[in-house]
């Protein structure tokens, strides 16, 4: 059943209590949608890291499960990922049932400075339960800043790969076993500003309507002060070794939006890449309003290649499991009103410029486009619930893909995410309304 309860979404996952962040582990196993994430369980902030654990057949509705990873004498468990050991190349369970391996960052203090690493831990009952390697940590420099391992198996050399985040750079692994690695190359750029870091690296391989394949390199971007922040991908290739840019320098962003951050892609999904973000930002992420919760993940994303007039653009549209569960409201008046606006709505706007109103009696939330120019745009000041100058200000992205006028909005109980211009232009939005937005406007320009 779909109901209304105070800042808990309905489409998008929310753990029952707590604080969330980070999607973790990713994985499509034995019929079920893995989601592990970042989770504090006794508090509403930020806190000592664990792996909450959830499934889905759906990727619509999720079942929470007990918490997969705790804290221990080597740290709090930060992000990571987890991969199907097909080949049983790690030789953990003992070789005789099927292992799922999690690969992640333990943080500690140690002797009054933080030290990251890399560790494992493996479950040869489907993700159900973890134990944790006794050979713990299997990649330490040192470090303070060296996490979000990104694994995957690369068949061309029958290896593992492994991407981490180390400050300003993301750093490539290699290893036949899972347990030791050696460093093959860092991936790093020259528009990098001094407080600029990078996090949660991906790196996968997307097509475009032809079938041609590129490599995605997919990075979280955030500085020191929380006031930048959002996800930068580069198109280009890699070859087991080394990450080459092909897109000339220019910084391309996934989402014109402050929410979404430290997004992910499943493993095992065969013939798609299926991504998950945390739908948050860090610059008011521990002040949005709670109810024993707080934090929620973005609506999975299939994620393609666009050519477009500028080159080659990542496009993304919501998963087809989302279609397939909740019905699309095709607007064929100017105005929707619902006791609660929920769900997905589908605008073909007939004119070259126009804006799109979700609003109660009191507040607002307004989408500005214009297909001439090819711009769209989205405005948060006409909320009651500010917080802050990141929160409030306008955001702006300019598209290519102009003759596609279809623009797609899934709207929940405190979020709007934003499809247009054939999945080039996508910008996902909180909002924590005094009451529930019930009107949907499309105004269109002379």
């Amino acid at each position: 059943m779909r109901y209304f309860e105070e800042h808990r979404p309905v489409y998008h996952f929310s753990c029952k209590k707590g604080w969330l962040n980070d999607p973790n582990g990713l994985i499509y196993y034995n019929g079920y949608f893995h989601l592990f994430y970042q989770h504090y369980p006794g508090g509403v902030t930020h806190g000592p890291m664990h792996w909450g654990h959830a499934r889905s057949r759906n990727l619509l509705d999720w079942e929470e499960l007990p918490i997969a990873l705790y804290p221990d004498e080597n740290g709090m468990i930060f992000s990571g990922s987890i991969v199907y050991d097909r080949d049983n190349t790690g030789k953990f369970g003992n070789g005789k049932k099927e292992t799922l391996v999690a690969v992640f960052t333990h943080d500690q203090i140690c002797r009054g400075e933080k030290i990251q690493y890399q560790s494992l831990a493996y479950s040869t009952d489907g993700g159900m339960s973890f134990k944790k390697y006794a050979g713990n940590p299997v990649l330490d420099f040192g470090l303070s800043d060296f996490r979000d391992p990104k694994v995957f198996w690369y068949a061309r050399e029958e290896k593992w790969i492994m991407l981490t985040a180390a400050l300003n750079k993301i750093l490539i692994f290699s290893s036949r076993d899972l347990r030791e690695w050696e460093k093959e190359s860092a991936f790093s750029t020259e528009d990098m500003q001094k407080n600029e870091i990078w996090e949660c690296p991906d790196l996968c391989v997307l097509k475009d309507g032809e079938g041609r394949k590129k490599w995605v390199l997919i990075v979280s971007q955030n500085t020191l002060d929380y006031a930048k922040t959002g996800i930068r991908y580069f198109i280009g290739d890699f070859d087991g070794n080394h990450f080459v840019d092909e897109t000339g320098g220019d910084r391309l962003w996934m989402d014109f939006g402050r929410d979404n951050y430290a997004a992910a892609t499943f493993e095992e999904t065969k013939d798609r890449i299926v991504q998950l973000g945390w739908m948050n930002c860090w610059a008011y992420a521990q002040k949005v309003p709670e109810e024993g919760f707080r934090g929620s993940m973005t609506i999975p994303r299939e994620l393609f290649l666009l050519e477009t007039p500028n080159g080659t653009r990542m496009g993304q549209k919501p998963a087809r499991e989302i279609f397939d569960n909740i019905h699309i409201q095709r607007l064929t008046e100017n105005k929707v009103v619902q006791d609660v606006l929920n769900g997905i709505f589908e605008i073909e706007p007939q004119g070259d410029r126009g804006e799109i109103f979700i609003k109660n009696e009191y507040e607002t939330l307004s989408v500005s486009f214009d297909y001439k120019k090819g711009w769209i745009s989205v405005d948060r000041s006409g909320l009651c619930c500010n917080l802050g100058d990141e929160f409030a200000e306008l955001r702006k992205m300019r598209f290519w893909m102009k003759e596609d006028r279809k623009i797609l909005l899934v709207v929940d109980t405190t979020s709007i995410e934003i499809f247009a211009a054939g999945g080039e232009a996508v910008g996902t939005f909180q909002f924590f309304p005094e009451r529930p937005f019930q009107t949907l406007e499309v105004r269109m320009e002379e």
